[in-house]
């Protein structure tokens, strides 16, 4: 007799980083992937063409009808509702149209009744209306649920991206959630690019492990998992990115590690900036616009525009053009199989809107032990 398989389900999938490292547990299986975006669906289909995916606005899709495309039941329920109004390099706008979205999961929430829920979005959402009232219902629906703010670094990735990460279980599961502990910190040296030096993490967190003010806000409503006893040291931006092929070989373009293309000007500013440091000419930017990245350093957030050298610290190390899309998709976790579509643009926002595999390992974790 074949044991039932957890029916998992992502809601505002993308390119599905959440259910990422589900996909290799064997007690579990793909339900529906949800998105409005038509483009991260044909990205995935190109990958995994069996895969169910449903393209469509969720304001207008009921709980029934994503059960029964799912199969006629969800154990898992995994969502990563629009950020951008609760973004710390956004407008931070509260009357932000895509805020209703956490309600929205949070209908499909109460309506589905999972055994499992994993949300995750950026660190401010912690501190707004929003999101209390979607704890609130998670306690009204018998839910014991755990939440914190997880670095992507001190879990094993070169990236410092900051992610609020909400777990929750039914309580008829039994256990309550519990978010993993770090795996990696330890004495290794990376380049600071605040003292411009190398350091170890415990001598500049803050500035190694890139802390945003909207993380520190949040940590008035939720835990920031931060702790660097690991003995295992993150890796090196240069360790991520080695081993790609030659620019402007055949096997470079297969695998969409093709450069940007940039004006004679900007690249003439950024020749004059040194590996680690950051053009300081104008006042019309913020502090890691049109900085270089350091080999031994850890990468920034990678963003949708990534490709833009004025939007963050985007710009190679030692070459001269910001990083390739296969190279930002390295540092978010994603496999070198995963093949990107002919719109290298439209590709650029489905990585920068991914979850880092690290970040999502640590969701998965707490689901599995629960489950597993």
């Amino acid at each position: 007799m074949t044991a039932k398989k957890y029916t998992v389900v992502e809601l505002y999938a993308g390119i599905a980083r959440t259910w990422e490292p589900f996909r290799g547990w064997e007690k579990c299986q793909l339900g529906l992937l949800v998105d409005i975006n038509s483009y991260a669906r044909e990205t995935y289909k190109t990958n995994y063409p069996s895969a169910p995916y449903l393209t469509g606005d969720l304001r207008k899709v009921s709980a029934e009808d994503l059960r029964v495309a799912a199969g006629g039941r969800v154990d898992i329920l995994l969502g990563c509702p629009p950020c951008q109004g609760f973004s710390d390099t956004g407008k931070r706008n509260p009357r932000d149209a895509r805020n209703s979205h956490i309600g929205t999961f949070g209908k499909f929430v109460s309506k589905l009744n999972p055994l499992a829920v994993v949300m995750e979005n950026v660190p401010l959402l912690a501190t707004s209306r929003r999101f209390a009232d979607f704890t609130n219902l998670l306690d009204r629906h018998k839910y014991h649920w755990t939440a914190g703010i997880v670095n992507a670094a001190v879990f094993g990735s070169c990236q410092t991206r900051q992610r609020l990460v909400l777990v929750a279980l039914h309580e008829s599961v039994g256990a309550d959630p519990v978010l993993p502990k770090p795996t990696h910190g330890g004495d290794r040296c990376y380049f600071s690019f605040r003292h411009q030096q190398l350091m170890k993490l415990s001598e500049d967190p803050v500035g190694l492990l890139g802390a945003t003010p909207a993380a520190g806000r949040a940590a008035k409503s939720v835990t920031i998992i931060s702790d660097l006893g690991a003995k295992r040291p993150a890796p090196y931006l240069s360790e991520v990115l080695e081993g790609l092929p030659t620019i402007g070989s055949r096997a470079a373009r297969s695998l969409s590690h093709i450069p940007w293309s940039h004006g004679t000007k900007m690249v003439r500013r950024m020749e004059a900036v040194a590996e680690g440091d950051r053009w300081r000419g104008g006042r019309d930017h913020f502090s890691q616009s049109y900085g270089r990245l350091h080999r031994r350093g850890l990468a920034r957030t990678i963003t949708s525009y990534f490709s833009n050298p004025g939007s963050g610290r985007f710009w190679h190390p030692t070459q001269p053009r910001t990083l390739t899309l296969r190279e930002a998709a390295r540092v978010q976790g994603i496999d070198d199989s995963f093949q990107f579509g002919a719109l290298p643009s439209r590709a650029a926002e489905l990585v920068g809107n991914a979850l880092d595999l690290a970040i999502a390992r640590t969701a998965y974790k707490a689901v599995r032990s629960a489950l597993g």
